[in-house]
Order: structure tokens, then sequence, then C-alpha cells
């Protein structure tokens, strides 16, 4: 049976969940008041403090998945799940791409640089919050009990060896 490599909790990942998700919803509200003219310190701190969780946390939060809950997956005889899991990664790879475009602007704002594109980057970010929250509702609603019921499984195995 596959082993989850070093896995440390579901608890971890879905409070992350609800932290990127909270995030996500702060980042649409800072691009609303930039499109508004609204670039005051209040605005700055919150692009600050959005810049930095994206760029360690939920970072961290992919590669812990990509280390510890999809390898597992990956080599499972459900060929639906083992698509999902590809597609998953493969959105780490677009939502990494779209957070590459997206942390400068934030930097700049906090720095509170003026002549940001507001529309460039309120599409950007809606592209971002949209493929984020799809990714999530993904993973909670597939991915993660599929995992949860197999690593149930390799436990109750485990416990009658």
């Amino acid at each position: 049976m596959p082993a989850f490599n070093r896995f440390r909790s579901f608890e971890a990942l879905d409070s992350c969940h609800q932290q990127i998700q909270s995030n996500l919803d702060q980042l649409a509200i800072l691009s609303e008041q930039l499109i508004a003219g609204n670039l005051d310190a209040d605005a700055r701190k919150q692009a600050e403090s959005i810049e930095l969780f994206f760029s360690t946390v939920a970072r961290g939060h992919h590669a812990m998945e990509e280390d510890e809950v999809f390898p597992a997956l990956l080599i499972c005889d459900i060929a639906e799940t083992v698509a999902k899991v590809r597609d998953l990664i493969e959105d780490h790879f677009w939502i990494e791409k779209y957070w590459l475009d997206l942390s400068p602007v934030l930097k700049d704002i906090a720095q509170g640089t003026q002549g940001t594109d507001t529309t460039k980057l309120a599409k950007t970010v809606k592209l971002f919050h949209d493929l984020c929250s799809y990714h999530i509702e993904c993973e909670e609603m597939m991915i993660y009990p599929q995992a949860k019921a197999m690593m149930n499984s390799i436990q109750a195995h485990d416990a009658t060896d």
C-alpha cells in the first residue's frame, strides 16, 4: 500500500485553505480599492501582508501537498483521482505563475509606488482568485476525502499486521 510521506495533518491543510481564501478575498477588496484610487496607509499594509502570506505560507502549503499528499494518490488505482491530482499539480504551476506577476506589484503598492495599471491588476487578481478558489474546492471536495480514506485504510491495515 502507498505511504504518505511525512504527513502531518489535514487540519493544517484545511486551516491553510481558510487562510488562503481569506487572503484572496482581501486581495480582491484591495484591487477594488486601488481602482477607486485609494492607496492609503491601510491599503499599503494590506498589500504587504497579502504579499508576505502568499510568498511564504501559501507556497509552503503547495509544497506540503506535493510532498506529503499527492504522491500516494498519483499511484492509486482510481484513474479519475490520478487525473485530478495531475490537474492540481498543474494548477500549482499556474498559481505560481500568476503569483510571480502579482508579487512585485503588491510590493510596489506596499511601498506606496504610484503607477500601477489597476485594470491589468484587477484582471490578474480575478484569475488568481478564481483559480485558487476552484483549486481549494477540488481538493476539499474530492482529493482530501480520498486521501483521508486511503490513510484510514492504511492505518487499519497496519493495525491488523
